[in-house]
């Protein structure tokens, strides 16, 4: 049931991180306007579901080749509006789409065929079922703005060449990539109806979440995904969500130190530290703790911090009100001990990498998701401690453990909760089309990418046939003291302990189950 006092739609604004130009206004959706969206996508849905998946298909491969054409003109795009270096504008944002638009197009064939099996049971020798995958319908998608063309991408690829229609809002800080992601689409062939995308602000959101689809794709903050859950449980209907994340990065004693600085220091800091999966508590061992701090400190230091030209590392953060979060949770750890290596609030949406050690588990930066370039380092006394410091959030989206014992290593992955354990690397599941991605606890529900995204698209159908249509079932009306006898001989034949006792019921159940006498 919608709210009388939801909030007013507005414009929403496209802005460049780096210098806070506004170069871009949107209307923003409303609540009439989403309802009109989802109206015209469920009509067109049905004709789009009944093209041959080859069809399907063949939209996403030419929409691959559009995309790789015009790389560096969507890649310049996703700088300008989010503010990240090229090079991470085109590696993690745009490459990675094309690997989903692939794996989409490839693998679709085989996950989404139907299947015929026969049931394990003996007494339904006769069926045959058939497994076939329906599209739900209308899928809405609600995503964020740290990755704007992946993250809106996975899900769409996936629901669209299973035959579902699309209504994505995007968020309201990164608008242009997703309307300019949707031409492209549509452009290579996906009917206008079936691919619609929704500028606007929380209100459209909420408006989307509410609307008569048929599935919600949402990723975002912990707090949100609850709201959406809430809408999508009224009206029980399925929802996968990603959420936050606190990820931690176990640095073992037999780690190479070099290899783990970088990596860790890389996985915090790309994208100026605003990604779900960044390591974001590191946990080291006491054998190497005060070596790895100085290699850790060293590493960060050398990184240029600037506008998303070629050269810079870390390019400013979305909004000044993302820095402001930050710092109070910096202030917080500094007034509980911790020590600061960098630190340094430049002018408007910059801040410095900075590496928080000395850090407790009370702290906020242990506590609470950090989403900016602030990594915490926390001394442990062993493998132990460790796993038990990791498990200690409310999270569970991904983590890593670095160490040359691989055998060590994959143990400990084993028993941290989370959807995704990264060994001697971090973050890089997320760029890996094939491999599902999705988290635990309150990092979400659900999946994306790999087969798993794919079924998450589709409701699995099954068909059963019995081929015999003028034989009776044993299981139908007639009961009686021979038929109560035949099902206790059935239950011997098939759940028996013994051989003997196996064989005591197999006569009866044989004759039952051949049996073509007629049903009362």
């Amino acid at each position: 049931m919608r709210s009388e006092t939801r909030e007013l739609p507005t414009a929403v604004e496209s802005i460049d991180p780096a210098t806070g130009e506004v170069w871009r206004r949107w209307p923003a959706t409303s609540d009439d306007e989403v309802a009109g969206a989802v109206a015209r996508a469920r009509a067109a849905q049905p004709a789009w579901a009944a093209l041959p998946l080859g069809d399907r298909r063949r939209a996403l491969a030419r929409f691959r080749r559009r995309l790789f054409e015009r790389r560096d003109e969507m890649a310049a795009l996703i700088q300008r509006e989010s503010g990240k270096p090229a090079a991470e504008a085109m590696m993690a944002d745009v490459i990675t789409t094309l690997d989903a638009a692939r794996f989409c197009e490839r693998r679709s064939r085989q996950v989404l065929a139907s299947r015929t099996m026969i049931p394990g049971n003996i007494a339904l020798w006769r069926k045959r079922v058939t497994i076939t995958h329906e599209p739900y319908g209308v899928i809405g998608i609600i995503s964020p703005w740290n990755y704007p063309l992946l993250l809106p991408a996975s899900s769409t690829l996936a629901a669209l060449v299973a035959g579902n229609a699309v209504v994505l809002k995007p968020s309201e800080l990164t608008p242009a990539t997703a309307v300019r992601f949707g031409q492209l689409l549509r452009e290579s062939g996906v009917p206008d109806a079936v691919m619609q995308v929704l500028p606007g602000n929380g209100a459209t959101g909420a408006a989307l979440a509410q609307a008569e689809i048929d599935k919600l794709f949402f990723t975002g903050s912990a707090a949100t995904g609850r709201k959406v859950a809430e809408a999508c449980g009224r009206r029980l209907i399925p929802c996968a969500l990603e959420l936050g994340g606190s990820d931690p990065a176990i640095v073992l004693e037999d780690a190479d130190l070099e290899t783990a600085a970088s990596g860790i220091v890389w996985g915090r800091f790309s994208n100026a530290g605003q990604t779900c999966v960044a390591p974001k508590r590191a946990i080291v061992v006491d054998a190497v703790h005060d070596a790895f701090i100085t290699r850790l400190e060293a590493t960060a230091a050398k990184l240029v911090v600037g506008v998303g030209a070629a050269g810079s590392d870390v390019g400013p953060m979305i909004r000044t009100t993302q820095v402001d979060v930050l710092e109070a949770q910096l202030r917080d750890a500094q007034e509980r001990g911790a020590r600061v290596a960098g630190a340094a609030r430049g002018t408007g949406h910059f801040f410095a990498p900075t590496i928080v050690s000395n850090a407790s588990r009370e702290m906020r930066v242990m506590r609470e998701e950090t989403f900016g370039p602030l990594l915490a380092v926390i001394r442990v006394r062993d493998d132990e401690e460790a796993i038990a410091v990791a498990n200690d959030t409310p999270f569970g989206l991904s983590a890593s453990v670095w160490s040359r014992d691989l055998a060590r290593a994959r143990r400990i992955a084993g028993r941290i909760a989370a959807g995704t354990v990264h060994i001697n690397d971090a973050v890089s599941v997320v760029g890996m089309a094939d491999v599902p991605h999705g988290g635990v606890k309150e990092s979400g529900t659900g999946r994306v990418h790999g087969d798993a995204g794919l079924r998450e698209c589709v409701r699995e159908k099954a068909i059963v046939v019995d081929p015999f249509p003028s034989w009776r079932q044993p299981w139908w009306f007639g009961y009686g003291a021979e038929h109560a006898r035949n099902i206790d001989a059935f239950a011997r034949f098939w759940h028996g302990r013994s051989l003997f006792e196996r064989l005591s019921g197999a006569w009866r159940s044989l004759k039952m189950l051949v049996s073509r006498e007629r049903p009362i």
